[in-house]
């Protein structure tokens, strides 16, 4: 029996299958027509580092067609790249960041356990304000922000998340939770987004009152159409809803 190609050895075995009747794996170029995409050899399994060029695309609101050309790769590849645990070459990665405007180490996960924002900014960068549409804008789709108010101890600040609607700020928390003791008092949220390998982010703060929903109308409403998966899981069915008074926020860009 023949023995299988080491993963790593050869860009194009990393999008290797074996139809009926052949033994030989198809390389790269051989599986780029589109038409072929829908043929994978096995189910979806992405890795982290798929997740993470997936994640950067979206940030960067590119189709996979996009970036495929900016990185000079098939557009059969890239799609792999984002659906299955592959390893890249050292120059098909760095063409992928080069495209995706970061850095292979970035996509690899490297400092993912440091606070983002350790790096040496550019000298040429900006601070501007942002209007509050453009605020709303940026948090429209909801994701994660922290939330801060104030306590007999002092401030209290927590990561949560969040959902828009109807220009209101709508997070779940679980019966008896800090969040749950302080969901009827004035209340702040600060969402960013740091782009590390440009030296570039935003920032938006919301301030105002927050209640916790107790009518039922309300509340079925919230249960439908507010999509808000707290990360921790378990019983989160406490909805409390901010209702922003001030929206300000700032952007830093390199120019």
């Amino acid at each position: 029996m023949r023995a299988a190609t080491p993963p790593d050895r050869d860009t194009a075995e990393e999008v290797k299958r074996r139809p009926a009747g052949r033994r030989e794996p198809m390389s790269v170029n051989q599986i780029s027509h589109p038409e072929e995409a829908g043929r994978w050899p096995s189910p979806p399994d992405p890795g982290d580092l798929s997740k993470r060029i997936a994640l950067r695309r979206a940030e960067l609101h590119l189709s996979l067609a996009q970036v495929a050309a900016r990185a000079g790769l098939s557009l059969r590849y890239l799609e792999y790249l984002e659906r299955y645990p592959a390893r890249p070459t050292p120059a098909a990665l760095r063409q992928v960041a080069a495209a995706l405007r970061t850095t292979p180490a970035a996509l690899l996960g490297a400092g993912a356990e440091a606070p983002p924002g350790h790096h040496r900014p550019a000298d040429l960068r900006a601070i501007s304000k942002l209007m509050p549409a453009e605020c709303r804008r940026l948090i429209a789709s909801g994701g994660v922000g922290r939330i801060a108010f104030g306590t007999l101890t002092g401030p209290v600040v927590l990561p949560v998340n969040f959902a828009v609607l109807d220009d209101t700020i709508v997070i779940r928390t679980a019966e008896g939770t800090i969040i749950d003791g302080h969901a009827d008092e004035q209340v702040a949220l600060e969402v960013d987004h740091i782009d590390e390998a440009l030296c570039q982010g935003w920032s938006v703060l919301v301030r105002g009152p927050a209640h916790r929903v107790a009518h039922p109308a309300e509340l079925h409403r919230l249960q439908e159409d507010a999509t808000v998966w707290p990360w921790p899981g378990g019983e989160r069915e406490v909805y409390v809803r901010i209702v922003p008074t001030e929206i300000t926020g700032r952007r830093i860009e390199i120019r």
